[in-house]
């Protein structure tokens, strides 16, 4: 198949070289890069007040991997809480951090978190919330209500790519594009601004690979029909909802 992917670097470059050795022919394309967020300054001194009964959640890999990056500079080490990552390529990125005990839920979804054993009873405790500019909102008024003393942290920003839309589409087109990988609905989202009114009934007749039932859920309100949920967005998870896809044709 040749797959459009979309998510940034290096993990655009590590997914197509999987799906090459997997006999596909990716298209690399990013739209979006990382920068670091307006609250990346604080995370050193607000993981630095946490304690061993406290939980760390992180929404995505690049949350843990800015973080893991600011505590290094500092010369400061990940405290001995309880962490939690929203699914399986944030679990290995706080695996690649020397954290290995980490809780991940088998939805990944915000739904998916509060509902773990661990987070159903965590009054009294504090738990630091890190993300990205306009992370996920859920979480925290739920945990409050359980009783927990609940901080966001913005580690990150993301910065999106504008530039010739109708362009890159002509592009994807010529290249003979037949399925898009997606890795979050934000990248969804900005996906189809860029494509969709040039190209809008092409786009939405590809199959789409998408992480998780949440993003299955916006595709589908944005008109796309070939939906596979690939359960992840690692690099393992997207390839066997490719190949699931390959082995039906």
């Amino acid at each position: 198949m040749i797959p459009l992917v979309v998510r940034p670097e290096p993990q655009n470059r590590s997914l197509c070289e999987v799906l090459h050795r997997a006999g596909h022919q990716p298209v690399a394309s990013p739209l979006l890069h990382f920068a670091p967020g307006a609250e990346l300054d604080r995370v050193t001194a607000l993981l630095g007040e946490l304690g061993s009964r406290d939980y760390v959640i992180a929404v995505s890999a690049q949350a843990v991997n800015f973080a893991d990056n600011a505590l290094k500079t500092q010369g400061q080490s990940w405290p001995a809480a309880t962490y939690v990552a929203v699914g399986e390529a944030t679990g290995q990125a706080f695996a690649a951090a020397g954290l290995t005990d980490v809780l991940v839920p088998d939805d990944p979804r915000s739904e998916g978190m509060i509902a773990l054993p661990q987070l159903r009873s965590p009054a009294g405790r504090r738990v630091l919330i890190l993300r990205g500019d306009g992370g996920r909102d859920m979480m925290a008024p739920t945990l409050a209500a359980r009783g927990a003393q609940v901080a966001y942290c913005e580690v990150y920003r993301r910065c999106y790519r504008d530039d010739a839309g109708s362009e890159l589409v002509k592009e994807w087109q010529h290249r003979g594009v037949d399925s898009i990988i997606i890795t979050s609905g934000g990248l969804l989202q900005h996906l189809f601004r860029l494509a969709a009114h040039s190209a809008r009934d092409w786009l939405l007749s590809r199959l789409l690979i998408v992480p998780s039932i949440r993003v299955v859920e916006q595709a589908k309100a944005l008109g796309f029909t070939h939906i596979i949920n690939a359960k992840g967005a690692s690099n393992p998870a997207l390839l066997n909802a490719l190949d699931e896809r390959k082995r039906n044709d």
